[in-house]
């Protein structure tokens, strides 16, 4: 028996049928979308799935959109805009919610197609990556209980050699409490490393949650500054507001985070004796609150840089750290709808501004 196929649109066919299998194996769909008539959408049915849309049925870009969760749906258009605008590859992650109340991560992907200059088409792929992201999340899970695992010992460590360190100041023993104190400062180090290290796995940007509840930011500053002085015992820390109550809806565990890292980093990046100027004020529907430290200060061109995952601006001072704290305060401040930047002045030092609404009090 001949295995040769006996035509050569059969040999069309299989390849075809090997190509869906292929695809449908994992999880890979196209499409593409018409930029002159931006509603019309065409799809394999894989890309349909992939939104837990039925293949038989059509599906248009309005479809799409409403697919995907609404507090992931700004960032993916701004993506597209950005694309079409820049001419540049279109790259988007977000969430999609199926019909039976399942969340699916998609990852998409495109090319925007130009004639004579003029953007008319979007074309692309949609790949399911749910089993990838529940992974990751599996594997920050256990990362956070070892990094806990970690710090519980280390506390303990450090509060002895803090007594110890007490203990050995009024007898002048020189000698031991230098090395003491060198021991102290690594556990320290230590410390905040691992703070670092954490702040990623507990608080990714597609996997912050935000507990909203009515408090007094005016009062939680306070306490983050009256714990910073504690901890800082050279530190000089004041906290000026326009009112003696500052009301704000919204996640007070979040912005206790910003705040305590925007404090921490004005401390850290201070070559003398710290002196910071903590600044709150209520305008309308939105607060505004400042930093100001008198320290080394950010070149202009890094200003808006140090926001970013993983940057860290080049300093005099040798600082350890992952550069992730003001990543993390950026996406926090944005999941409250507000905004965070350095104050492009000439000054000594530096101040960093964030702003929030004021929610429904």
């Amino acid at each position: 028996m001949s295995s040769k196929l006996p035509n050569a649109d059969q040999t069309f066919n299989i390849s075809d049928e090997h190509l869906d299998i292929a695809l449908e194996q994992v999880s890979m769909g196209f499409w593409r979308v018409n930029l002159v008539n931006s509603n019309f959408m065409a799809c394999t049915p894989q890309c349909k799935k992939n939104f837990g849309w039925d293949p038989s049925k059509a599906f248009s870009y309005a479809d799409m959109l409403s697919c995907i969760l609404p507090e992931d749906l700004p960032e993916m258009q701004a993506k597209v805009s950005a694309a079409i605008e820049h001419q540049q590859l279109y790259k988007a992650q977000y969430r999609v919610k199926h019909p039976d109340g399942s969340i699916h991560w998609i990852d998409a992907n495109g090319k925007v197609l130009y004639k004579n200059g003029i953007p008319y088409e979007l074309l692309g792929t949609t790949l399911d990556i749910t089993e990838k992201k529940d992974l990751e999340v599996l594997r920050d899970e256990l990362l956070n209980v070892a990094m806990h695992e970690l710090k519980t010992p280390l506390s303990a460590v450090m509060a002895s050699l803090q007594l110890l360190e007490r203990m050995l100041q009024p007898r002048s023993e020189e000698k031991a409490l230098n090395i003491v104190t060198r021991a102290l400062g690594s556990t320290e180090r230590i410390n905040r490393l691992l703070g670092e290290m954490a702040l990623p796995v507990n608080a990714k940007l597609k996997e912050i949650s935000l507990a909203k509840t009515t408090f007094d930011i005016r009062r939680l500053a306070d306490e983050i500054a009256d714990n910073a002085r504690v901890i800082h015992a050279l530190a000089k820390i004041e906290v000026r507001a326009d009112a003696d109550e500052i009301l704000v809806h919204g996640d007070r565990h979040r912005i206790a985070q910003v705040i305590t890292n925007l404090i921490n980093n004005g401390i850290k990046y201070s070559e003398n004796d710290p002196n910071l100027e903590i600044t709150i004020t209520s305008d309308h529907d939105q607060v505004n609150f400042s930093v100001r430290d008198y320290g080394i200060g950010i070149a202009p061109g890094d200003r808006k840089k140090i926001f970013q995952k993983f940057y860290r601006a080049n300093t005099k001072l040798q600082v350890d750290g992952l550069g992730i704290g003001l990543y993390l305060c950026a996406e926090v401040i944005l999941r409250h709808g507000g905004s965070i930047q350095v104050a492009d002045i000439e000054q000594t030092g530096t101040t960093v501004i964030f702003s929030i609404p004021t929610g429904n009090i």
